[in-house]
């Protein structure tokens, strides 16, 4: 098989959206030796809406893709291949195989009703018994409240209150979590076979994001797509170290909203464990930084599952993904730990290889996402890696795991 798949990996730093778009995918489909693409990944970060529009990067790839080519793809934060790590640009992936049977299914509205988003994404899966999916998810979107506009920190207990209410409407609003965690759990009921999927993020932000299915560009969607013909091997590590610093949580039914840390009030308790500074608003709004530094999580099917802050509402403390445990543990995360685990994974020999990383990686790691790189290229032909807002796995028992501040890849 190794010698019948081909594939390429495509790169652009142009500005023109347009330009990027035919530049990403000539470099990609000029390494498949004139055959055709199975299937197209096409990734970007965030700025060129602000030069051109996703629209026009897309038919810039339409202008070289040959018609008809399955295209997935979304904005992320950055993304590491052959030529470089990047957190300005365009990539992709092309591959090729002649025994290859690829599908995508696309399902809208994520944040406002996940479970129909999954139903229609099925609905339009074209395809049966894939060995494996490729997902992506729409990223959160930081809320904008009535009245107040967007903030993540709000102090008065009764304003909290208020806007812990709206937080249903939000959702309807298509503003708010990814839900991508929720996602994944419907997702297994309808199929049987690995996943690696990630959340589309901007630059950090939370403010906007773009999944791309064919020739559309959207949001609040979700893209997946199955592919039948062969079966990679998949892998997961994780940097976060336990800082050996363990609290009980008090959850209402959403399983998101914590009104009791150690039995005492969960702001105040929160500040008290991460050295916060309750009195400086300055401080605290910086949370969202800091606590990817700080995060916490439980243990379930031996891996790590972080739950992140969302927003302080008052005296009450919002998390951005549902909590399964009423016992959680911080961890702490260190570019040494990062490298270490990933020799685990990327010093094994491989062909091809697409990964999902967590977007915070790129700051922890700084310029040593280069040893990163380096400890890649040694072992793989073809790679790509993108970071996003947050990773999901299935795996060969059917176990899924929403997971943030990992590693996640496929390799042939």
């Amino acid at each position: 098989m190794n010698e019948e798949l081909k594939a390429g990996v495509g790169l652009s730093r142009k500005w023109d959206a347009r330009e990027a778009g035919r530049e990403v995918a000539l470099s990609a489909l000029k390494h498949l030796d004139g055959e055709n693409p199975k299937f197209f990944l096409l990734f970007s970060t965030i700025h060129y809406e602000k030069y051109g529009g996703f629209q026009e990067l897309l038919n810039g790839v339409w202008d070289v893709l040959p018609e008809g080519t399955p295209l997935m793809g979304g904005t992320v934060a950055g993304f590491m291949n052959n030529y470089g790590c990047y957190t300005r640009g365009a990539t992709a992936l092309a591959v090729s195989y002649p025994n290859m049977d690829v599908a995508i299914g696309v399902g809208k509205n994520t944040k406002r009703n996940p479970k129909n988003a999954v139903k229609e994404c099925i609905s339009t899966l074209k395809i049966q018994n894939p060995d494996f999916y490729i997902e992506l998810v729409s990223g959160p979107i930081i809320p904008t409240f009535p009245g107040i506009g967007k903030q993540t920190v709000i102090k008065s207990g009764l304003l909290g209150k208020t806007m812990e209410k709206a937080i249903p409407t939000l959702f309807k609003s298509n503003m708010g979590t990814d839900r991508a965690d929720e996602i994944l759990d419907f997702l297994t009921d309808y199929i049987n076979a690995p996943l690696l999927g990630a959340v589309c993020y901007d630059d950090g932000k939370a403010s906007k994001n773009y999944q791309f299915y064919g020739k559309e560009v959207l949001d609040n969607s979700m893209v997946l797509m199955g592919i039948k013909g062969f079966k990679p091997n998949f892998e997961t590590v994780s940097a976060l170290v336990p800082r050996n610093i363990r609290i009980s949580v008090s959850l209402k039914a959403d399983r998101r909203t914590c009104t009791k840390i150690n039995n005492n009030e969960a702001t105040t308790e929160l500040y008290k464990i991460l050295g916060w500074n309750e009195e400086n608003i300055r401080e605290v709004e910086r949370f969202y930084s800091q606590a990817f530094y700080y995060p916490f999580g439980y243990y379930e099917n031996d891996k790590v599952h972080v739950v992140m802050l969302g927003l302080i509402l008052g005296k009450d403390v919002y998390f951005a993904n549902r909590i399964k445990s009423n016992e959680l543990e911080l961890f702490g995360l260190t570019g040494e730990k990062i490298l270490s685990e990933s020799e685990k994974i990327f010093s094994k020999e491989s062909n091809l290889m697409y990964g999902v990383i967590c977007e915070t990686y790129i700051e922890t790691l700084g310029n040593k996402i280069y040893d990163l790189k380096n400890l890649i290229a040694s072992s793989t032909k073809d790679y790509l890696m993108v970071f996003g807002g947050g990773e999901s796995i299935i795996n060969e028992n059917r176990i899924p795991h929403h997971l943030y501040e990992s590693i996640n890849i496929l390799r042939i």
